[in-house]
């Protein structure tokens, strides 16, 4: 198979007698109010997707869910414990990127516009947001990678450029 899928979560115990789920995701929700249509669930080693037809939220990471061709609490129990995929585009639509998937900036070297900072030793994933440490003259700095922040990110030249709010370097 061409497509490439990727665990954002997974089905918990039926809830209910209509065939809903409890659910756990594994990645953060960019917003409570947009959410995939759809899921794929592997079914003997083949992803068939299923869709949503309601979606009741606790918070951020979990909640209950119904598919629509899923209408049995018996139906439901066959699902129980299968993982929610996604194919990359529709994870990078809905979820915030993940701290390992800034990974390969470690070693870069870190700049605020022209001003070379130093090296980024490590990213770290806080509730909020994701950070890069850097070794600034010998100290950890904290610079949240955010768009709002980051400037550019050079794969070939091994560098990411920040525009540094004043006072945090």
């Amino acid at each position: 198979m061409s497509d490439s899928y990727t665990s954002v979560g997974i089905l918990r115990k039926p809830h209910g007698l209509s065939g809903a789920f409890s659910f756990m995701l594994t990645r953060e929700l960019k917003s409570l109010k947009k959410y995939p249509t759809h899921f794929f669930l592997e079914v003997k080693g083949t992803f068939i997707p299923y869709f949503i037809s309601k979606v009741d939220f606790k918070d951020i990471f979990s909640g209950y869910m119904s598919f629509e061709d899923v209408s049995k609490v018996e139906d439901a129990k066959a699902l129980v414990n299968s993982e929610l995929y996604l194919d990359e585009k529709t994870v990078s639509t809905f979820f915030k990127k993940a701290a390992d998937e800034y990974d390969f900036l470690i070693g870069y070297t870190a700049y605020d516009k022209e001003t070379e900072l130093g090296l980024v030793t490590g990213i770290l994933s806080h509730p909020a947001q994701i950070l890069a440490e850097i070794n600034v003259n010998g100290n950890e700095v904290l610079i949240p990678i955010v768009d709002d922040l980051v400037i550019e990110i050079d794969k070939r030249k091994k560098k990411i450029v920040f525009d540094v709010p004043e006072g945090l370097v």
